[in-house]
């Protein structure tokens, strides 16, 4: 009853509609095994001058990084680890309300009294960036300026006590991650009003700064970077980056919803990676194309490959269920083990299918090797064309990599250094392209491996080893001379390798996917909408 508790009250309710949603799963915060190097060594190399305080902004930022580091370890979407993780954290040294139940201060505790209680909060996000909270309370109660405190008289001029000032702390980085929520509907006026009534005291003080993506500098204010894909792709074409992932994102004070109009009319595409920097999970499905215009062929090529890529999952999981099984028949005759197996192993499949869908990646060479580089600002109108499809269609974990890789050798060389392996899976595999059967019949043709099919064996080889799978998909080819049009989907082809380069490819059958559109169907179809308005 000491203080004005409203804002409290406010912040609480916005916690019990968004906190649940919001953290129970992506936040985290950093552990001391996290933090210990980041902590002490090398401060040099992130941009720290001089001296080093544990209780700084310096130290939650530090902090702040590493917990979300841990926190995108700990997500398996990629659209999670780009978009809904967060890594918050605090250093402080508070003093409170010393009680001394009428015995005199020593002269230490009266100059500890006279010390203001300070706090560091840092928030980073791999959309933001960082922000960081430098708070200063009040040691004197309202209407005590901070320069009438003093060690004379600070024992006589109440101030909050300890668990008042961890309660404002404590509600200051809520307040901070409910903030940095990409969904947040907060304006500034109302962040404003509720932190005036936190830090009610004269003396209190709270100052904000930004630090950028990937900058520690003293500055008090940086504007806020532009990710736009044509940015994204410019940096590719002026060599300052190979890869370059692109995420849709959700306008920060947008009305949230479910439909498909208003979810197009809330998102943006946004260049927030690079290179190795891309959170890129293990067994990640690319579909490499022009994308001029993305379409529903493209969509429900992905889709397929979600399904099967589940399949081939399910099947490395299967076999290592049954490993564990013969091992366990050797050990046991007990057909109760093996019952108590089988139904684990069934519970794990259902959740599997449900909860674990492979990312998907539409890849966007934006250089080509035998023409002038894709312009930034055409990069930029395809990229936004995804937004245009309805978001429903969509696989449920997506984005776009722009690249310098025009040719799949160049693909699997950047992209198999990126993807982290995952022995613990039962496959190596580590990323699988997405085609379609003119694509797949142009990788297997001998005469693109100077006309030797021992170098397109040893190619296909190689890329086996590195961890890449395909998948393809088929397409109606149209009859000659009043025959009727028929399903190519590249399984003769595929019998025609050797046997211990098959398995790098799935063939998608006709009821799993086929789509009777091309793009220049569709730019065709554009061009005489667009000449007869």
């Amino acid at each position: 009853n000491e203080y004005d508790s409203s804002w409290f009250i406010e912040l609480q309710s916005m916690g019990e509609k968004r906190l649940d949603k919001s953290f129970s799963v992506v936040s985290s915060s950093a552990s001391d095994e996290d933090n210990n190097n980041k902590m002490t060594s090398k401060t040099e190399s992130s941009g720290i001058g001089g001296s080093f305080h544990f209780c700084s902004t310096e130290a939650a930022i530090l902090l702040s990084k590493a917990a979300l580091n841990r926190s995108m370890q700990l997500s398996p979407r990629f659209q999670d680890k780009s978009l809904h993780c967060i890594g918050v954290a605090c250093t402080s040294s508070l003093v409170g309300k010393l009680l001394t139940d009428g015995v005199e201060l020593t002269e230490k505790e009266r100059r500890m009294s006279a010390r203001k209680s300070k706090a560091f909060i840092a928030c980073t996000t791999s959309k933001n960036g960082t922000w960081a909270w430098d708070v200063e309370l009040s040691c004197g109660e309202n209407g005590i300026k901070q320069k009438d405190c003093s060690v004379a008289d600070v024992a006589s001029i109440g101030r909050r006590t300890r668990s008042q000032e961890e309660t404002i702390v404590s509600n200051l980085i809520l307040l901070s991650m409910l903030k940095h929520r990409e969904d947040l509907d907060m304006t500034h006026d109302k962040m404003t009003s509720m932190m005036s009534r936190m830090l009610n005291r004269e003396g209190d003080a709270i100052n904000e700064r930004y630090f950028g993506q990937n900058q520690l500098s003293k500055s008090m204010h940086v504007d806020m970077p532009s990710n736009s894909p044509a940015l994204g792709a410019q940096k590719i074409i002026d060599g300052e980056a190979n890869i370059v992932a692109v995420v849709p994102v959700r306008s920060i004070f947008s009305e949230i919803s479910n439909s498909d109009e208003q979810i197009r009319k809330t998102r943006e595409m946004q260049s927030l990676f690079a290179d190795n920097l891309i959170p890129l999970p293990n067994d990640v499905l690319i579909v490499p194309g022009s994308f001029n215009p993305p379409h529903h062929g493209h969509i429900a090529l992905a889709n397929a490959a979600v399904a099967a890529l589940q399949r081939l999952r399910l099947e490395d999981e299967s076999n290592i269920a049954k490993s564990y099984s013969r091992y366990s028949s050797h050990s046991s005759n007990s057909s109760t083990t093996s019952s108590i197996l089988d139904s684990i192993w069934t519970t794990v499949q259902k959740h599997s299918i449900k909860e674990n869908q492979p990312a998907v990646f539409f890849e966007l060479s934006v250089t080509n090797a035998d023409k002038p580089p894709l312009d930034p600002s055409e990069v930029e109108r395809r990229l936004n064309l995804f937004l245009e499809l309805p978001p429903s269609d969509l696989p449920n974990d997506w984005g776009v990599i722009l690249t310098n890789a025009p040719l799949f050798s160049q693909k699997t060389s950047i992209l198999s250094e990126i993807i982290p392996g995952d022995p613990s899976s039962g496959s190596n595999r580590k990323l699988t392209f997405v085609l379609g059967t003119d694509t797949f019949v142009r990788i297997i043709n001998p005469k693109y491996y100077e006309n030797s099919e021992d170098n397109m064996v040893a190619a296909l080889t190689a890329m086996k080893e590195r961890g890449v799978h395909f998948i393809v998909g088929g397409r109606l080819e149209q009859g000659i001379q009043g025959e009727r049009p028929k399903f190519v989907s590249g399984e003769e082809e595929l019998l025609s390798l050797p046997s211990n380069v098959q398995d790098i490819f799935t063939i998608l059958k006709e009821e799993d996917f086929r789509v009777d559109v091309s793009s220049t169907e569709l730019r065709n179809k554009i061009e005489k909408e667009s000449k007869n308005r």
